[in-house]
């Protein structure tokens, strides 16, 4: 008969509660590095990490707003458990401490031996299975032409070299933020703000003063929104001239 070796794990650290014990998981695992494993106490299942600072990693746990936003560029099984099941149904084992030379190897004998549910890759400090940029695709491919065997010996010609920069510079500007100019700013601003505002004929004549963006679209029947078009832009509705107080000064 083939005997049979259970492991039997006993964790350095364990906090029943991650919602009671909160303060004592920051505070105690400080500038101290190691292996952690999260447990579902609803579903028994878990998920194993590993971290050269354990309190910042474990604080990450403790953002919503971290978790959310990490959840909007990949896929991630214990975030979402989280969110779904809240702290209180969370325990943590700090499975062990150990130098920063140490943590992928003890990291990957826990996921080998625990095999825990939530972990997306099984293998320690891997990213395969976790989703990519475009940019960080491109990169990778450019960077891996010359490693496979059929284009062994070959070389990029300038015109491919060209249309990978191109793609390249192309992800960069779709992604760069927007320069908003200096008069749309002030335009946004007259959009929540009680603003003066004149009305002028065509020849340049008062018609009338208002003290906001709302009475004046009030007075000429006309939507604020559609009010912004002519504010300022020298372009005339219906006979009138609208310039704001600080515009027409």
């Amino acid at each position: 008969m083939q005997n049979i070796i259970k492991i039997v794990l006993i964790p350095k650290v364990t906090y029943p509660n991650m919602d009671v014990n909160k303060s004592f998981i920051l505070s105690e695992n400080k500038r101290k590095s190691g292996i952690y494993r999260l447990n579902n106490l609803i579903t028994g299942k878990s998920y194993v990490g590993s971290s050269v600072n354990l309190a910042g990693r474990l604080n990450i746990y403790y953002s919503e707003k971290a978790m959310l936003s990490k959840l909007s560029t990949r896929k991630s099984i214990i975030y979402s458990a989280i969110l779904k099941h809240g702290y209180i149904n969370f325990s943590l084992d700090i499975l062990e401490y150990c130098g920063k030379n140490l943590l992928i190897e003890r990291e990957q004998y826990y996921l080998d031996n625990l095999k825990p549910e939530y972990n997306i890759l099984k293998n320690a400090n891997s990213r395969l299975g976790s989703i990519q940029s475009e940019a960080t695709k491109i990169k990778i491919s450019i960077s891996n032409k010359g490693k496979h065997p059929h284009f062994s010996g070959k070389m990029h010609t300038s015109e491919s070299r060209k249309l990978m920069s191109i793609a390249l510079k192309s992800l960069i500007r779709t992604n760069t933020p927007k320069v908003v100019k200096l008069e749309t700013k002030l335009k946004i601003s007259l959009r929540s703000k009680g603003v003066p505002v004149k009305v002028f004929d065509l020849k340049g004549n008062l018609i009338r003063n208002f003290p906001s963006i709302r009475s004046t679209a009030k007075y000429l029947g006309i939507s604020q929104k559609g009010l912004m078009r002519y504010l300022d832009e020298n372009k005339s509705y219906n006979g009138y001239i609208i310039k704001s107080y600080f515009k027409d000064n």
